[in-house]
């Protein structure tokens, strides 16, 4: 009796569900999906346990478009720079991310990654490759390092969902190790002098910066109390503001963010949960 071939997956529909347990603990669930061209991919998503990576799974093969993607078809031979632009345009059909965020993204993808590797395919490029670009950032900055990777390992994490490589190489580099860092407290003499400065300023006997509005010693109090930065100070609310507690409480939910060519506006902390 012959074979019985596998029925064939229906543009738009995914097979069955299987999971990776990573290294860091992590889990990975994985599905074959058939795309809008006919092709089969292979969709990703990590999470702690296998039912957290499986929703997520279910709601980005939910969320995937059936549209051809304006950047083309990736193939093996497509540049990391034609990948790059594929992986924005997925990130701002996705709006997973913030505006600030996506941003940053962009700007570490053009002005960092690019120059070293935007005429190379992803086939051709390799953990040593990988490894010594990221070593090379973090002996200036251990930050922008950090950041390059992570645009490096998500760009081309979208070549290996789409079957362009096999592999991440960026999962293969050596660990990032972050610095030691001993926090640069002000002294009490430092604090007294800012509030004093402030305080000469606010009863209009200096005549440098711009007119007081009584605003700034209230900030700075806001500021030495409760350690929030100054974006996350000037986005504090009244309803954030539990002055009938006990002992009153502040509850910092937002911050102040600005991006290209807009407007500062308020963003709320994206984990921060909703007050009751």
């Amino acid at each position: 009796m012959g074979s019985v071939s596998r029925p064939r997956l229906a543009v738009g529909t995914f097979g069955v569900v299987m999971f990776l347990a990573k290294a860091n603990g992590s889990v990975e669930a994985r599905a074959r999906y058939r795309d809008w061209d006919g092709k089969r991919r292979e969709v990703q998503a990590t999470a702690k346990t296998e039912r957290a990576a499986e929703r997520i799974l279910k709601a980005k093969l939910a969320d995937r478009t059936l549209a051809q993607p304006t950047s083309g078809e990736l193939t093996p031979d497509s540049l990391l720079a034609e990948l790059g632009e594929y992986w924005l345009e997925d990130l701002r059909a996705e709006g997973r991310v913030m505006r600030r965020t996506f941003e940053n993204y962009e700007w570490v993808l053009r002005k960092v990654v690019l120059p070293v590797f935007g005429d190379l395919a992803p086939r051709e490029i390799g953990v040593a490759r990988c490894d010594r670009f990221v070593k090379g950032l973090a002996r200036k900055s251990y930050s922008r390092a950090r950041q390059a990777r992570n645009v490096l390992r998500s760009a081309l994490g979208l070549a290996v969902g789409h079957e362009v490589i096999p592999r991440n190489p960026v999962d293969g580099i050596a660990r990032l190790h972050k610095p030691a860092h001993v926090p640069d407290a002000m002294t009490p003499a430092e604090v007294g002098a800012v509030r004093f400065a402030v305080g000469y300023w606010e009863l209009g006997l200096s005549r440098s910066g711009p007119r007081p509005d009584g605003q700034l010693s209230v900030i700075i109090e806001v500021m030495l109390g409760t350690s929030a930065r100054i974006g996350e100070a000037l986005a504090l609310r009244v309803c954030d503001v539990d002055l009938d507690s006990a002992p009153p409480s502040i509850r910092i939910a937002g911050t102040i963010a600005s991006v290209k060519s807009k407007t500062a506006y308020r963003q709320d902390h994206p984990k921060t949960p909703r007050p009751s």
